[in-house]
């Protein structure tokens, strides 16, 4: 059976982590996993997994290297886990979330320790540029919620929209469909949202107007900090969980 992990710290920040990857089990029809690797304690993480209904499994020994084997577990699809930011506060994500983003190939969803994820996800936004590599390597994740029934809201950022007639009216439609042929063929429900300007604030813009239950950026698994400047910025103002999709 298919397995969600809750990678849980011992604070008040495990309870929304837990309750994100219990809305990612249900749409991914899976089984929530919750596992906490002792560096303080376990007192708080045990109480959160009970109050969540879930047993708790706990590991010994370095954090990344401890969750790194449990993700590789072949029956795990996906890792779930928090930011190291104080409630209410700058929340930038923390060495072990992006560390392990950096590691699997495997999904990564970060949450917030504000978030208030919803028992059931109803609606992700997919943050995709029109290259092929990465609207690729993207494509995980649209199956992936597409097996969920959810609504799927792919928004593209670019300079300009390209001209494919001499009709202005027409140009929009024409650009959505193209774009959709070549790179969205997993989702054909999925609606396109078309957006000019710079990348990570016109996502963050439609993450405040369309309110998804989850956002999805390519994560470049690149030593080269530029590469993941943009999603880094996503994940770092996102109100709402992000979800890190590898590209190579």
């Amino acid at each position: 059976m298919k397995k969600v992990i809750a990678a849980i710290d011992n604070s008040a920040a495990a309870r929304p982590v837990l309750a994100m990857a219990q809305a990612v089990a249900s749409a991914l029809a899976g089984a929530l996993d919750a596992l906490h690797v002792i560096e303080d304690g376990e007192e708080t993480a045990r109480a959160s997994a009970e109050t969540a209904g879930a047993d708790l499994r706990t590991l010994s020994g370095d954090p990344v290297e401890q969750l790194s084997l449990a993700v590789a577990e072949e029956d795990v699809v996906a890792l779930v886990l928090g930011t190291r930011g104080a409630l209410g506060g700058p929340r930038p994500a923390g060495h072990l979330a992006l560390a392990l983003a950096g590691r699997t190939d495997k999904p990564v969803v970060v949450v917030p320790p504000n978030a208030q994820p919803p028992k059931q996800l109803r609606r992700v936004l997919v943050a995709m540029e029109g290259s092929p590599g990465k609207a690729h390597a993207l494509q995980r994740t649209i199956e992936l919620s597409g097996d969920g029934g959810l609504e799927i809201v792919v928004v593209h950022v670019d300079e300009e929209i390209p001209s494919f007639t001499d009709q202005v009216q027409h140009e929009t439609e024409a650009y959505t469909q193209e774009f959709f042929a070549r790179h969205v063929l997993g989702a054909p429900q999925a609606r396109l949202e078309l957006r000019i300007g710079a990348p990570a604030a016109q996502v963050l813009d439609a993450v405040e107007s369309l309110h998804p239950d989850l956002v999805a950026v390519g994560w470049p698994h690149t030593a080269d900090p530029g590469r993941a400047s943009v999603a880094r910025e996503i994940l770092d103002r996102s109100p709402v969980p992000v979800l890190l999709v590898a590209v190579n």
